[in-house]
């Protein structure tokens, strides 16, 4: 039998497989028009962030006693003038936390020109004697500040033990009860309004605690009913003349109450 012949194949045939095979895929190409537009928009939009037109003009402060809006303005180096849009608040929000009497700060920008610095202050509820100085402590026992003198109404505390503390922190004060008498007094006296009142606690002994307004003398004895003997004893010394010497006892509030009086 008689072989097939095999039909060659043509070169031209050949060459246009190869060619299509190989020929890479052309991808549609960018348009310039539009890398022109995109590029003109982000100019624009440049412009309108960076012009005057965000220049702070005006600083406000809300929540704030112990602080003037210049000061806090101050603090996170906010001017008139500088860019709304990009003045970090993430970094002037820890400068300012950092202050022991600030407890939670924040910027609101309020669009076009308007900064507000929002605090949330700690409040000075006492002081405490310390090497002829005075440390101004908050409800929680965080040393503020200190000062030679005070100003201010408040309570002077004695009889904490503590032999250092850090600005901005809980004083570490050794009797820890005694620490614990203090802020559960203060949160008593400002509830019923006598942060001005009280002139001095003596919280040496936890369990028989002195408290000292003008010139009488209330025994208060431990914190069981805190609350009750805090409150009467306000309303009893509202009605006591200033220059009247005497004593208060309130340490067993199931007996009468009975003011003595000192000549």
């Amino acid at each position: 039998m008689a072989k097939k012949k095999k039909r060659p194949m043509d070169n031209v045939e050949l060459l246009d497989e190869l060619e299509y095979y190989e020929r890479p895929k052309r991808g549609r190409g960018i348009n310039p028009k539009f890398i022109i537009g995109f590029l003109l928009l982000v100019i624009i939009i440049s412009g309108i962030l960076f012009s005057p037109l965000f220049a702070v003009k005006e600083i406000r402060s809300e929540g704030v006693e112990h602080f003037t809006t210049t000061e806090l303005a101050e603090m996170i180096s906010l001017s008139p003038g500088e860019n709304l849009i990009f003045f970090g608040k993430s970094k002037a929000i820890e400068i300012l936390e950092q202050d022991p009497y600030i407890a939670q700060a924040s910027l609101k920008k309020e669009l076009p020109d308007t900064m507000v610095i929002q605090i949330k202050e700690r409040k000075v509820r006492g002081y405490v004697p310390y090497m002829g100085a005075y440390l101004y402590i908050d409800e929680e026992g965080r040393v503020l500040e200190t000062q030679n003198a005070f100003h201010e109404a408040l309570p002077v505390v004695r009889g904490l033990k503590f032999d250092s503390f850090i600005l901005g922190e809980v004083l570490p004060a050794e009797n820890k009860d005694s620490l614990q008498v203090v802020l559960q007094m203060s949160q008593m006296m400002k509830k019923y309004d006598l942060l001005d009142m009280v002139v001095e606690i003596d919280v040496t002994d936890p369990k028989d605690t002195y408290a000292y307004v003008n010139k009488v003398e209330i025994r208060l004895g431990d914190m069981k009913d805190s609350d009750q003997k805090v409150r009467i004893m306000g309303e009893i010394m509202r009605t006591i003349p200033k220059e009247d010497r005497g004593t208060l006892d309130l340490r067993d509030l199931s007996k009468p109450i009975i003011f003595q009086y000192l000549t």
